[in-house]
């Protein structure tokens, strides 16, 4: 009950806040909506590619 009462809460702060950042946003930069605020929402996150995580050192290739 208390996570959907905090929940509600936040998507109506997030709302607020996209509107008041949109209507004062530069020309130059992007429209933000709730999603961008809201500390709730989880975000997706870009999935690293094995060659990625080569190049970094986390995988090492076997001793030949």
């Amino acid at each position: 009950m208390v996570e959907g009462r905090q929940r509600d809460q936040w998507n109506h702060t997030a709302q607020l806040l996209a509107m008041v950042y949109n209507a004062f946003r530069g020309k130059g930069q992007r429209a933000l909506g709730p999603v961008d605020f809201h500390p709730l929402v989880k975000k997706p996150t870009a999935a690293m590619t094995l060659k990625q995580l080569s190049e970094l050192g986390i995988l090492k290739s076997p001793k030949q």
